[in-house]
């Protein structure tokens, strides 16, 4: 229309609110160019004030509308490889529709910035479908860049009013583009380096777990490098003794010092600890390994029979004795004789065997002549024989006689260190008897043998292993696997209380000892209350050393 014909146009009552809504409004920043510069510095200062990128995104899109008044803001970003990505925006009512992506597209390209009063009319966009189904009139969109690269774009629209945005608000916003500018890319460098930092942390994370795993792994490889060494600085073979915790390397370096000696030896144990694997180590490191070693354990024989086996016999000595028969004593001459549980030994035969030794010559009973023998003497007892030379069941001149040098070997409880390694070996013999691959033992049943007394030792562990391979279908054998039956101990009386004081005190030790110093569970097993408990000890002198 032109100008005569628009003011009548407008003056028609029924368009008198749409020309309300269409006049020109004047910006607010036009009251004074000095107003102008502080909300602009302000608005870049707001930018600025921090190192998020979302928060700088939301920060520069309000600036911008809120400095040039318009309906609409976006600000978009510059993706490598991608077209521009809406990052922030305001779009009031209709936040479904975007920006016009051919005046966006034309900023980058150009690089920079597009103002357009009437967009519709404008030929330069005139053709594209964006702005007119966004029925936009004015348009104003600003490139975001750094020296270095083009970081993207700030628009604003208004879709109601023409000539909204002048020459004025294209210098105002392309002033706050600059401060936008520094604002992402100090934001995105914080975002790197926290990023990186990350990175480093975890790196280092994984550094010190790996050389956590590292340091195990050595102080392991050291472990079995200085066991290597002690068992180099041994003087013999103890292959068969499995063990070389400290108890056990105590025993091995005895054996070593008395290895050469030629006498005779005492060795105490429990039944179980392997005092015949001992004996067997002395004759086979020993200067006599090229005869014979022979054992016989006292207990199995009654006391006719054992003299015989001992001493031997002459033809007619006794009823069934149709042939000469050399002794153990003739049979083991030049080698080892190993008598077990010579506790056991009845006295009067003790008495023979005594003079037998003193003598070093034998003679065979229902002959008339003696014959010299050379043997070394290990003996063997479960028993404490000192006690028993005390109580009177065992000659003291026959206990000097036997007990030159004695070995004490230690229980499976008090060398649990060699439990693991002990495990490995009888699992290995045990499957290779049975003809199939050694299982795999489980943490948790490690722990529960581990926490078993063991009154039956080394032999009562070989046979709960055995059990567990021969009903596990499985190659590895848990704890459900293992049947660990703890024998409940014989009760004792004592008739006087230093007597029951002192039965006491060795009852809670042992008690102890079986559960590893777990008190909780000791005063569960014992009935006897945990403060109580805590008193005894006390009183009684236990410690964890003991």
């Amino acid at each position: 229309l032109d100008e005569a014909e628009r003011e009548s146009f407008w003056r028609d009552p029924r368009r008198s609110v749409l020309a309300r809504l269409t006049q020109r409004t004047e910006p607010k920043h036009r009251a004074g160019e000095p107003e102008v510069l502080r909300r602009l510095l302000s608005l870049s200062r707001r930018v600025n004030s921090s190192l998020s990128i979302e928060r700088v995104l939301d920060y520069a899109v309000d600036a911008a509308v809120e400095l040039t008044g318009a309906e609409r803001g976006f600000l978009l970003l510059a993706e490598p490889g991608a077209g521009p990505r809406v990052a922030a925006s305001r779009a009031g009512l209709d936040p479904e529709r975007g920006p016009s992506l051919g005046v966006v597209e034309r900023v980058l390209g150009s690089q920079e910035a597009v103002l357009t009063t009437d967009a519709a009319a404008d030929a330069r966009f005139s053709a594209q479908r964006s702005v007119h189904a966004l029925r936009l009139k004015s348009v104003l969109a600003v490139p975001i860049s750094t020296p270095e690269r083009l970081l993207g774009v700030v628009y604003v629209d208004s879709r109601v009013q023409r000539s909204r945005f002048t020459e004025s608000e294209r210098e105002l916003l392309v002033a706050l583009s600059d401060p936008i500018a520094v604002a992402l890319s100090n934001a995105r460098l914080h975002f790197e380096l926290e990023q990186r930092t990350r990175e480093l942390e975890e790196q280092k994370r994984t550094v010190e777990r790996l050389s956590a795993q590292k340091d195990r792994e050595l102080r392991t490889l050291r472990e079995e490098l200085r066991a290597k060494e002690r068992a180099l600085e041994l003087r013999y073979d103890y292959s068969q003794i499995i063990g070389r915790g400290p108890k056990m390397r105590a025993v091995l370096e005895q054996l070593d010092r008395v290895m050469d000696a030629g006498v005779n030896l005492l060795v105490l144990g429990e039944s179980g600890t392997g005092k015949e694997l001992v004996a067997r180590a002395l004759h086979v490191n020993g200067p006599r390994k090229s005869g014979a070693f022979v054992g016989l354990n006292c207990a199995a024989l009654p006391e006719t029979l054992l003299e015989s086996e001992l001493f031997g016999h002459a033809r007619g000595a006794f009823t069934g004795a149709d042939r000469d028969r050399k002794g153990l004593l003739l049979e083991a001459d030049g080698g080892t004789l190993f008598l077990d549980e010579i506790g056991e030994m009845p006295l009067p035969t003790q008495a023979k065997l005594l003079r037998v030794l003193q003598e070093r010559e034998v003679r065979p009973l229902g002959s008339t002549k003696t014959q010299p023998f050379d043997v070394r003497l290990v003996c063997a007892t479960h028993r404490d024989l000192e006690a028993e030379v005390a109580a009177g069941r065992f000659r003291e001149d026959l206990y000097y006689r036997v007990a030159v040098v004695v070995v004490r070997l230690p229980p499976l409880r008090e060398r649990l260190e060699d439990l693991p390694e002990l495990v490995k070996a009888l699992l290995a013999r045990i499957a290779q008897t049975a003809g199939r691959a050694p299982p795999e033992l489980g943490r948790d049943a490690l722990r529960a043998l581990s926490l078993h007394p063991f009154p039956g030792n080394v032999r009562e562990l070989e046979n709960v292993l055995t059990r567990a391979v021969v009903m596990s279908s499985g190659k590895r054998i848990e704890a459900a696997d293992l049947e660990l039956v703890t024998r409940a101990a014989p009760a004792r009386t004592s008739s006087t209380r230093l007597e029951f004081e002192r039965e006491e005190r060795e009852r809670i030790l042992e008690a102890l000892r079986e559960t590893r110093w777990n008190v909780s569970v000791v005063s569960r097993r014992l009935k006897i209350p945990r403060n109580t408990l805590y008193r005894k000890l006390e009183r009684y002198g236990l410690s964890r050393t003991e």
